[in-house]
Parts: C-alpha cells; sequence; structure tokens
C-alpha cells in the first residue's frame, strides 16, 4: 500500500480540479460578473483551457513562473487558473511599487512568460525586461486564444505544488515572494467557511487589487465553491452596494482607509442590501464607531481579523463583531485547521498571559519565500 500512486492520487484534488467539478455541476452557472457582463463556468474555462494552450505552446511548463501585471479584470483569473490547470505558478506583481522594486519582484522568480494589461505595458518598457516573452490583455489577447484548442487535459498535481507567489510589503527590506501550494489554497477555503457562517453559494466582491491575498485567495475560493466573483477595478462604493443589492455575500472585504467613504455612500443612498456573512477586516486599526456604523448600515457582523500572506486568514480571524457595538473585545480567536503557540527568545512556550512570539504550524501555510533560503531556514522550524 506504501507505494500505490493510486490510493496516493485519490486524495490529491488541485485548485483547478475542484473548480473543473463544479463546470461539470453547473457549467451555466455564474463565474464571473464584470461591468455587468456575466461568464459562465463553462465559458471562464474555455478561456482557461485556450490560455493554457497558449502556455503549452510557448514552452511554460510545470514549475515554471508566469507574472502577471494588471488591473482587476476576467483575464486576471483566467491566467490564475491556466496556472493552476497547467502547474505553472502565477507571480502576481503590485503594480503600486516604484520600478525600482516592481523590477526585483519579476527578475526575483525568473518568469518564463511576462503578462501585461495596456495599463501598466508603459511602464514595463523601463525596466529592461525585453528577454521576456510577453502577452498584452489588450493587444491581440482574443486572437491569440481564438487561434488554439480547448482540448488540453489538466496537468496531474501534487497538492503540495505551488499555484501562486504573492508578494509581502517590504518593511524589512524589498519585497520577498510567499510561494503558496495548492494544499494552502483549498485549505485557506475550508478554513474561512469553518469559522463564519458563508455558504457556498455566496458571492465574493474582488475590488482590492488581484496581486493581494485578500483578492486572490477569496476569488479562488470561491470558484472552488461554485460561488460568483464580481469583479470591481477598486474602491468604488456604488459598484459594491450595487452587488450587494444584487448577490448574496460572504466576506465582504473591507480595508481600513475603505471604511469612511463606504459609510458615507450608505448613509447618503440607503441601498437595500441583501445578505452578507461578514464584513472589514484588521478591527484593531478601524475606529471602534467606524466598526459600529458600517455593520449596522450593511447588517453584518465585522470579522475581527489578524492574518498573513504567509498563512491566510488564519491564525486568529475567528472572531465576530456583532453589528452597530462599540464596546466589543478586540481579543483574537484562532482559527480553525492550524496549531499555534507563542514563545520566548529561546524557542519555548510562554505561559498564559505573558508576550511571545507567534508560531503557527498548519495546512493554510505557505511554501517558503521564493529563492530565499536563508530566511527560510531562520523562519521555519517544523
Amino acid at each position: 500500500m506504501e507505494n500505490n500512486r493510486d490510493i496516493s492520487a485519490s486524495g490529491k484534488s488541485s485548485v483547478y480540479s475542484l473548480f473543473y467539478a463544479q463546470v461539470r455541476r453547473n457549467r451555466d452557472a455564474i463565474a464571473i460578473e464584470h461591468q455587468k457582463n456575466t461568464w459562465s463556468y463553462g465559458t471562464l474555462d474555455e478561456a482557461v483551457r485556450r490560455l493554457a494552450s497558449v502556455f503549452t505552446n510557448l514552452g511554460v511548463a510545470k514549475r515554471d513562473r508566469v507574472a502577471i501585471i494588471s488591473e482587476n479584470r476576467p483575464e486576471y483569473i483566467v491566467a490564475e487558473l491556466a496556472c493552476a490547470m497547467t502547474g505553472a505558478i502565477i507571480a502576481c506583481q503590485n503594480w503600486r511599487l516604484s520600478l525600482d522594486e516592481l523590477k526585483h519582484c519579476i527578475t526575483l522568480v525568473n518568469p518564463k512568460l511576462l503578462i501585461v494589461s495596456e495599463r501598466f505595458a508603459s511602464n514595463l518598457n523601463e525596466l529592461d525586461l525585453s528577454n521576456l516573452e510577453f502577452i498584452n490583455l489588450d493587444d491581440g489577447y482574443t486572437e491569440l486564444l481564438g487561434n488554439v484548442s480547448a482540448a488540453i487535459s489538466p496537468q496531474s498535481l501534487d497538492p503540495e505544488e505551488g499555484i501562486v507567489i504573492l508578494y509581502t510589503s517590504g518593511t524589512t527590506g524589498l519585497p520577498k515572494g510567499a510561494l503558496i501550494s495548492h494544499r494552502a489554497q483549498i485549505a485557506r477555503m475550508c478554513a474561512l467557511r469553518l469559522d463564519t457562517v458563508i455558504r457556498e453559494q455566496d458571492a465574493f466582491i474582488a475590488w482590492t487589487p488581484m496581486f493581494h491575498m485578500a483578492s486572490t485567495d477569496q476569488l479562488l475560493n470561491a470558484l472552488m465553491s461554485g460561488s460568483t466573483v464580481i469583479i470591481i477595478d477598486g474602491l468604488k462604493p456604488d459598484a459594491i452596494t450595487d452587488a450587494a443589492s444584487r448577490y448574496d455575500l460572504g466576506w465582504l472585504v473591507m480595508l481600513p482607509g475603505s471604511i469612511k467613504p463606504m459609510i458615507e455612500h450608505l448613509k447618503k443612498t440607503k441601498p437595500k442590501l441583501k445578505s452578507i456573512a461578514c464584513i472589514g477586516a484588521m478591527a484593531d486599526l478601524v475606529p471602534r464607531q467606524e466598526v459600529a456604523d458600517l455593520t449596522e448600515l450593511m447588517g453584518a457582523p465585522y470579522l475581527n481579523s489578524f492574518g498573513a500572506t504567509e498563512t491566510g486568514l488564519p491564525p486568529a480571524s475567528a472572531a465576530l463583531i456583532p453589528p452597530g457595538i462599540t464596546d466589543y473585545s478586540l481579543s483574537k480567536k484562532v482559527n480553525s485547521l492550524c496549531e499555534v503557540r507563542l514563545i520566548d527568545a529561546d524557542g519555548k512556550e510562554v505561559n498564559d498571559g505573558k508576550t511571545g512570539e507567534l508560531t503557527i504550524r498548519g495546512a493554510t501555510v505557505f511554501s517558503g519565500y521564493w529563492n530565499d533560503e536563508e530566511t527560510n531556514a531562520k523562519d521555519f522550524d517544523g
């Protein structure tokens, strides 16, 4: 039994295989809404397969990196799922970085291919990346997909294989590339649903940049669950409330700087919203009155989150603050699917009530920093 590959393979779902299970379940269900246009699961899968064929024709193989720099749009999701299907790794570039930082992030992962939208194409001309193969999403992309077949078989993948590289904020130097596996991505979907009241049909609004975990983690989770991703290009309160009036939502991400304009919009327009499982993030960085106002106006509890690019919403994002109150606790609640300890400078667990450094073990944890073995040796201790 130890060497029976069939037994081993039966437990190895991937992000793409779980997405495709939803395609088979209901091809006509809405996978994506963007600017009031919708893509069915079947339509999305065909685009994914065609881009996967393009990857193959360009020599992109398992574990090769595909860098992408683009605003939020359906083609971004197509690229992520095409990587998930072929075993390539998508490296999501932060277009807010300086040109020097952006060049560092791209060259760090040594991509085989770079996908860019026209909005950011001019920036790349200054980075001296002429040796890279490019795909411009706004120049020949539709024709490129139209010239290849959608009849391509997905790669058989170990869930420990990487699917996405997201970059840290770079607060201690240049950004680091965090490699997230299929296993971690699937576990992040499960942890959120175990610790909140999110249902499989609850939609997700992807308005935060897709280079950030707040969108990429959650949109992949939604598509593995069979729900809808509503794509919005940045913070647009009118578009967000319009979607919330038409779809039941799971987690509506609201970051600290976005909450005040959202409250102002809600008070002005008084929209009639459908159900929202939870809202917000990082309650300890938001004034209490803003938390109370937002939750009361949207009729949803606030997610008292404490997570990271490297760990997803864990280790401590399981607490919900009831709507409309200001006298809430900011204490964190440990998530499902993880083990947490607080340790001292010698690596020993501290006593209750003492301060320590948090360590985490669990299925949501990333697979290390790309090409940074020194940091990995320091930060990982199984």
